[in-house]
C-alpha cells in the first residue's frame, strides 16, 4: 500500500487546490451565496452526465429558484434535466421547501442517527416518506443506498463533513473516518484497472470494496483522494493504466501504472 499512499500524497498536493473546481460540481458551493448545504445538496443531486451539462443545469436551476430553501419559487420554471422533467423539477424544489420548513436542515435529519450508515438510510427513507407522489424521475436524483453506491449522496457528504481547500466541513456530527469512497466512473476505472474491483458496476458491493482498498490507505480519511484522483482523469487525462500519454505525465516519479 505504500506505493499507492506515495502517489496518492502526490496527486493531492497537485490538484486538491481550488483552481480545478470549476471542473466539478463543487465549484456552486463554493461560487454562490446562500445556504451553503442546500446549495451542495442540489448541484451533487443532478452532477451526472459530462460536466458543461450538469453546470449549465444547475446555474439555470438556481438561476430561477434562488439559493435560499425556504423561499423557493413554487413556480415551474420549464427546466428539465436528462431524466428530469419538468414536473420533477417543480416538485425538487418543493420537497426541498418542505424538508427546510419541516428539519431546518438536512444535517438535522441525519443527526436523528448515531452513524453515518445509518443516517443515509434514514434520510432516504424520510424521504420516500415526504415524496409518495413523486415520480420515477424525482426518485432517480436520490437512489436506495442499501442497493447502489449512491454516488451523489456519497459526494455530498465528502463536502459536508471534511474539511480542506476543497471540502467543505460545515457539519461536525460525523467523522470523516465514516465516509465512503463515491464511485463515479473515473473511481470505478481506476478500481477495475487496478484489480480493486472485477467490474465496473456503480453497486453498493463495489462501493464497499473500493473504500476498503482506501480504508488501508489512510483508515482516518478513505475520501480524501477522491477530488485528486478524479481530476487527473478529468485534467490529466489518465487512464489509470500504462497509456501513450504516460511518456508526457508529470507524475511519472510516482506513478502506478507504469
Amino acid at each position: 500500500m505504500e506505493k499507492y499512499h506515495r502517489f496518492l500524497e502526490d496527486i493531492y498536493s497537485v490538484y486538491n487546490r481550488r483552481e480545478y473546481i470549476h471542473t466539478d460540481p463543487i465549484d456552486f458551493p463554493h461560487s454562490l451565496d446562500g445556504n451553503k448545504e442546500f446549495i451542495a445538496f442540489t448541484a451533487s443531486c443532478f452532477a451526472y452526465g459530462n460536466v458543461k451539462a450538469i453546470k449549465s443545469f444547475v446555474k439555470n436551476f438556481f438561476e430561477h429558484y434562488g439559493t435560499d430553501p425556504y423561499s423557493l419559487n413554487r413556480e415551474e420554471g420549464g427546466l428539465y434535466y436528462r431524466f428530469q422533467s419538468k414536473n420533477d423539477i417543480v416538485f425538487y424544489a418543493e420537497f426541498m421547501k418542505r424538508l427546510y420548513g419541516e428539519y431546518g436542515s438536512i444535517e438535522a435529519i441525519f443527526n436523528q442517527r448515531e452513524t453515518l450508515e445509518e443516517a443515509i438510510v434514514h434520510f432516504y427513507d424520510t424521504m420516500k416518506e415526504m415524496c409518495t407522489e413523486a415520480e420515477k424521475g424525482f426518485f432517480f436524483l436520490m437512489p436506495n443506498p442499501l442497493t447502489s453506491g449512491a454516488k451523489r449522496m456519497r459526494m455530498f457528504l465528502r463536502w459536508m463533513i471534511r474539511t480542506d481547500e476543497i471540502d467543505f466541513g460545515l457539519w461536525d456530527s460525523f467523522q470523516a473516518s465514516e465516509l465512503m469512497m463515491p464511485i463515479d466512473t473515473h473511481i470505478l476505472r481506476f478500481a477495475k484497472n487496478n484489480g480493486i474491483t472485477i467490474n465496473d458496476s456503480a453497486s453498493k458491493k463495489n462501493l464497499e470494496l473500493v473504500s476498503n482498498f482506501f480504508k488501508q490507505i489512510n483508515i482516518k480519511d478513505p475520501a480524501k483522494y477522491d477530488f485528486a484522483l478524479t481530476r487527473l482523469g478529468i485534467v490529466n487525462y489518465c487512464k489509470y493504466q500504462q497509456c501513450d500519454y504516460c511518456v508526457k505525465c508529470a507524475h511519472k516519479k510516482t506513478c502506478i501504472f507504469r
